[in-house]
């Protein structure tokens, strides 16, 4: 069996592996041999049909198990046998398969280039300090109020944290903004909507929600928006659109007595324990943001660390997943399929980067594995199964038989695993410098 081996560029090569005719002939007896001891000929006892009657009622089948094994043989030594580690198969050109004749069977495969494991102990990162100060723990405390406040009908104006019931067109000259974004109805025409005045989270039309402090049932304004050159949707970028409002119906917000039913429905024995807890909470959120950018941090710089072309068919199969991730969330959030067709060449081109840069990060956390002799043990199995069987709400049990079904599925977990641990070994080497979080920056986002 002869082997040949081309580049075509620096991640890229065709392995043409030539099977003799000798050896496909061999192929060829055996495969008869295992035909004729398993199949059931009306007349033969098994294993006494004749050779010529076994190729004339197999014929079809012969051709075709003849052809997988000479594959396979010419896989295990072209491929499987290589001397550089092949990422994956991108096309195979089986040639032309037959007894009597030499084979050629032609593997296009992309390959992990060598690299140079970059230096990974002692990476410097920063985080930012995990303790909650008061301001957030009643920013918190106040939230928590709100989610279980009373919203009564009143007969006054509007205060910020009231809701109103309102209606509201834009225009921007003589044309509705609603003609312009009619896949964005909530920033054209609302016939009837509530909105919370004054709100500075709400999605909306900020001068809307804004306008409607200080109106009372029955009152109507304009108010004028100016939306910024970078607003999405684009329609709007750069406009200038006058509002009409109408308020309907003003809600005051009433906030719960801080009283021993509260605390008992909240599980804690009073307001100092409450905002203990409230404290715990948002520690836990910053060590976990931490984490987090910790290991962003150690990623940027393992990329920055070592340049090498990483393989096409990594990068695009990751270009999609990057893509479907991001027009998931994005639909969720009601953005539209005819805004994702208008940014298309730009987004794509951006989860081309991410892609890079992503699967880039995992060659080289697998380099680093390899020489850790980092290992899956199975232990490590049994907290995976649990983690997922939580979040999907599955039996474990269950899962495992699945698992048990789906080699390739076991294997993305043992990379994954893989990854996991690796990642933990750089971030326990990192050296950490807490830096203080900028003024006028929400500590608890930062």
């Amino acid at each position: 069996m002869k082997t040949d081996v081309q580049e075509i560029n620096a991640t890229r090569k065709t392995i043409a592996v030539t099977v003799t005719s000798e050896e496909v002939a061999a192929q060829e007896a055996k495969l008869i041999k295992d035909y004729q001891r398993q199949a059931k000929i009306p007349g033969f006892r098994p294993g006494k049909a004749p050779e010529s009657m076994v190729r004339t009622r197999f014929a079809k089948d012969l051709k075709q198990e003849l052809k997988q094994r000479v594959i396979s043989q010419a896989h295990q030594s072209g491929v499987a046998g290589a001397d550089f580690e092949v990422f994956t198969i991108v096309e195979l050109d089986e040639g032309e398969i037959a007894a009597g004749q030499d084979a050629v069977v032609t593997f296009t495969v992309d390959v992990i280039p060598e690299f140079e494991v970059p230096a990974y102990e002692g990476l410097k990162v920063t985080n930012t300090p995990t303790e909650a100060t008061e301001e957030e723990v009643t920013k918190m405390l106040d939230q928590i109020l709100s989610q279980r406040a009373e919203f009564n009908v009143a007969e006054k104006a509007a205060e910020k944290g009231d809701y109103v019931q309102c209606g509201y067109e834009g225009k921007i000259g003589d044309e509705l903004v609603a003609d312009l974004v009619p896949d964005s109805p909530m920033f054209g025409t609302q016939k009837v909507t509530w909105e919370e005045a004054g709100s500075e989270d709400a999605p909306g039309v900020r001068a809307v929600v804004d306008g409607l402090i200080g109106m009372k049932a029955g009152d109507t304004k304009e108010v004028t928006m100016e939306f910024p050159e970078d607003f999405q949707p684009e329609a709007l970028a750069g406009k200038t659109a006058v509002y009409s409002i109408e308020a309907k119906e003003v809600r005051e917000k009433v906030m719960p007595e801080m009283d021993q039913a509260f605390f008992d429905s909240l599980q804690v024995a009073d307001e100092a324990e409450l905002r203990t807890k409230i404290a715990e909470n948002i520690e836990n959120q910053k060590k976990q943001q931490n984490a987090t950018s910790e290991r962003q941090q150690i990623t940027e710089e393992l990329l920055k660390a070592v340049d090498f072309p990483v393989p096409e068919s990594g990068v695009e199969g990751e270009t999609e997943a990057v893509l479907r991730d991001f027009m998931q969330r994005n639909m969720q959030q009601g953005v539209s399929a005819e805004e994702f067709e208008k940014h298309k060449d730009s987004l794509h081109e951006g989860a081309r980067k991410a892609a890079h840069d992503r699967l880039k990060s995992r060659l080289i956390l697998t380099k680093i594995a390899e020489k850790e002799k980092i290992k899956v043990e199975n232990e490590d199995f049994s907290r995976m199964i649990m983690m997922e069987a939580q979040q999907s709400g599955q039996n474990p049990e269950k899962l495992v038989k699945e698992l048990q079904k789906d080699q390739n599925r076991i294997n993305q977990m043992r990379r994954d695993i893989i990854l996991g641990k690796t990642m933990d070994l750089l971030a326990e080497k990192a050296e950490r410098e807490v830096v203080a979080v900028p003024v006028g920056a929400d500590a608890a986002d930062a």
